[in-house]
């Protein structure tokens, strides 16, 4: 758990001292969720969860849930935004480092 945000903290120190890249690429850099696929997993494992549990009775079925979770319309779009961050922002700034 330490090395990967000794690493990001290490990389934004890099990347703010460093003379070859503008403000707005330091922003890009700095702004952008770092983990990519280790976040998504991350929503994926530890999200909420509801358990439902179904008793069939002589005229209908009952059920009882408890807990919570996301809704996907919420929970989808978060997985994308977390995997495609990180690496929109790397394409970016590896095509401003080539210039």
């Amino acid at each position: 758990m330490i090395v990967p945000v000794a690493g990001w903290v290490a990389g934004a120190v890099m990347l703010l001292v460093s003379r070859r890249w503008t403000l707005r690429d330091k922003l890009v850099g700095l702004l952008v969720w770092p983990g990519g696929l280790a976040v998504a997993v991350g929503i994926i494992a530890f999200s909420p969860t509801q358990t439902c549990v179904y008793v069939d009775g002589p005229s209908d079925r009952v059920g009882n849930c408890t807990g919570t979770t996301i809704p996907g319309w919420v929970g989808i779009p978060v997985l994308v935004l977390a995997i495609a961050g990180p690496l929109v922002t790397a394409v970016y700034l590896l095509r401003r480092a080539r210039r």
